[in-house]
């Protein structure tokens, strides 16, 4: 009889070591430097009907982030370790853009506007050490220096919008919540195979205010109408949805078919006005399959420039705005800005990125001293006589971990998937 061939689903295409979804990120950056350089620049807007493509770009980062994430989750031996791993993909980078922009980007706009550096650092409340020291905590509270940047197309007079260097951080505080409700969920045991269903209801808990927001904008507005409740509605709600597609990797199926539809019900869902109502499910599928599907799986892999790029570009357009050389022409202003953002980007991953990930295996010296040193036997071992050739002693069984090693249920909790790669940094 003719074997039927097993469909594949996430679980048993998904290779950690050799998987495309770095080369999704990286090219979602660079749709990122494109569409702020359009905009930057004074270009207008690139927006088709409701299609804004630097808008699903940053929902792509989320789904990825919430796929692998989880799964980052469930290779490390403990919450504080997650977290550690967490803070170091996330922390230096971030500061170390804050102290760039407030002491490069920003006394270079100064320059160019007052002719000289005189004043800048004692420029009031809204001065360099304040922006480092206020954005710190990832919650972008200031974004400003000292009136800087000014006389740029972005954001437009009367607009509502206040001057801003890098108009990209603010979501970095969102990512790290939805870090840290995962180690909870983990902590809480949801994210076991037997409890995962709390988080499909979670995700369609959050999906549901957002159709009440959509069917009901008047009652929505008064009762989720902060900056928290819609971050939820999007930045979490796709985080969960590529959490899911993890958690459920066995379940879900790898097929072309399902990816045009998805992309079909994404093109869709600009039709109407709330289109993350339709879209949100099929695009997290559409972005996990086109991670495990494409081809140039090693793009990416040994220099992720991706979060470099992503909180550089901005703040180096609008240093190059400053300068006007957008009045030079769109195809100038892009080169310059492309090149700009992928030296500092480069120089991130580096001299920041990658020697922080380097520290992901430390532990302090006290939290070693507190755990103590196993007990040392006080019978002598055997010595060998010098003719005879020593045999490694067998290991000695736990009766309760045989019984443990051959319960049929322990083979089906294996994690199919191999080491950390390097995309699952983010």
């Amino acid at each position: 009889m003719r074997r039927t061939p097993e469909r594949a689903t996430i679980a048993s295409v998904f290779d950690p070591r050799d998987n495309s979804l770095s080369l999704v990120r990286l090219t979602l950056a660079w749709i990122i430097v494109v569409y702020h350089a359009w905009t930057l620049g004074g270009f207008g807007q690139l927006e088709v009907n409701r299609f804004n493509p630097g808008v699903l770009t940053v929902d792509g980062f989320f789904v990825i982030s919430g796929f692998l994430v989880t799964y980052s989750w469930s290779r490390t031996d403990t919450a504080g370790r997650f977290l550690w791993h967490r803070f170091l993909r996330i922390f230096p980078a971030f500061w170390v853009c804050l102290i760039v922009i407030a002491g490069v980007f920003a006394p270079l706009a100064w320059l160019h506007d007052r002719g000289s550096l005189d004043g800048y650092l004692n420029s009031g409340p809204h001065g360099p050490i304040q922006y480092i020291l206020q954005n710190s905590g990832l919650r972008i509270r200031m974004s400003d220096i000292s009136g800087t940047p000014h006389g740029v197309p972005f954001p437009k007079p009367g607009s509502g919008l206040s001057q801003a260097w890098d108009g990209s951080l603010w979501t970095m505080w969102w990512d790290f919540q939805c870090y840290l409700g995962l180690a909870v969920l983990g902590l809480l045991g949801i994210l076991r195979p037997s409890r995962r269903y709390i988080v499909v209801l979670a995700a369609a808990g959050v999906w549901c205010v957002l159709v009440v927001h959509w069917l009901a904008p008047g009652f929505a507005s008064r009762e989720f109408g902060g900056q928290r409740a819609l971050g939820t509605t999007r930045f979490v709600l796709l985080f969960l949805l590529g959490a899911l597609l993890f958690l459920y990797r066995e379940r879900v199926f790898l097929s072309r078919l399902l990816a045009v539809l998805s992309m079909l019900a994404v093109a869709g869902s600009t039709l109407i006005s709330e289109p993350r109502i339709v879209s949100d499910p099929p695009f997290a599928y559409l972005v996990i399959w086109l991670g495990l599907r494409l081809p140039f799986r090693r793009i990416g892999t040994t220099r992720d420039i991706t979060y470099g790029l992503y909180i550089y570009s901005f703040p180096f357009q609008q240093l190059m705005a400053v300068y006007g050389v957008h009045r030079h022409g769109m195809a100038v202003y892009y080169v310059t800005c492309a090149s700009g953002s992928l030296i500092l980007a480069t120089g991130s991953w580096m001299f920041i990125e990658r020697p922080a990930q380097q520290l992901k295996s430390w532990t302090p010296r006290w939290f070693v001293r507190n755990q103590g040193s196993p007990p040392v036997s006080a019978i002598p071992a055997p010595r060998l006589s010098a003719n005879r050739r020593a045999r490694p002693a067998a290991p000695s069984v736990d009766p309760a971990s045989r019984l443990n090693n051959i319960h049929p249920s322990s083979a089906n909790s294996a994690d199919p998937t191999g080491a950390t790669h390097p995309s699952a940094n983010r």
